[in-house]
């Protein structure tokens, strides 16, 4: 009789070592979840920063495009202007 006592103590420290060790693997496997899902929010975030990157580089293209565009554009008007003037001058001056 006492020897089936130790067995059911014995059983019992096993079954309750069991249970910890259970609730230690869903630990570990709530943990692994989040780094999963941490790491596929951060692949996601990568992949958006180098789309912004690429939008970035093309709207650099088109700003030095537009800063040359209005260069000209700006020339031609003080050329305008100052032919205005000499005309105006000019005109004056007969």
């Amino acid at each position: 009789m006492a020897e089936q006592n130790d067995y059911s103590v014995r059983l019992n420290r096993i079954e309750t070592k069991l249970d910890k060790l259970t609730e230690a693997l869903t630990m570990i496997a709530r943990v692994d979840e989040k780094i999963t899902a941490g790491a596929l929010r951060v692949d996601r975030l990568e992949y958006r920063l180098d789309e912004q990157e690429d939008d970035l580089d093309k709207i650099k293209e088109i700003v030095g495009y537009n800063s040359q565009s209005v260069k000209v554009a700006e020339r031609f008007v003080w050329v305008l202007v100052s032919s205005l003037v000499g005309i105006v001058a000019y005109g004056f001056k007969l």
